[in-house]
């Protein structure tokens, strides 16, 4: 993996699990987390995958590859959604407000 992704996963982690104040793990954050990286996208460890998928298909360009990126970017976003729900039911109105102020997994983009 690329440094740059791993950065990005790392410091994501990182975060859940200092600021975060997780409870059997870090799937049982207790506390949302919306500094650092998270201050500018929902999911950055999933950005992290996505940017690894399409990086490994324009490195090498082909059908496969492509129906990889594709297959990993909807599982991706299938999960950061299940996920949302999740914090949503957990952080309530706090993570609403999180989501409309912040991009899924690209800042300022997606």
């Amino acid at each position: 993996m690329p440094e740059s992704f791993r950065a990005l996963a790392v410091w994501g982690f990182l975060l859940l699990v200092l600021a975060g104040k997780p409870r059997g793990g870090v799937e049982g954050t207790t506390t949302l987390v919306t500094s650092g990286i998270y201050r500018y996208i929902r999911h950055p460890l999933y950005s992290s995958l996505l940017f690894l998928a399409w990086g490994a298909f324009l490195k090498a360009p082909a059908p496969a590859s492509a129906a990889l990126a594709v297959l990993a970017s909807a599982a991706l976003v299938a999960t950061a959604r299940a996920e949302e729900r999740e914090n949503t039911a957990k952080f309530g109105e706090a993570y609403t407000r999180y989501m409309r102020a912040t991009k899924r997994f690209l800042p300022l983009v997606f």
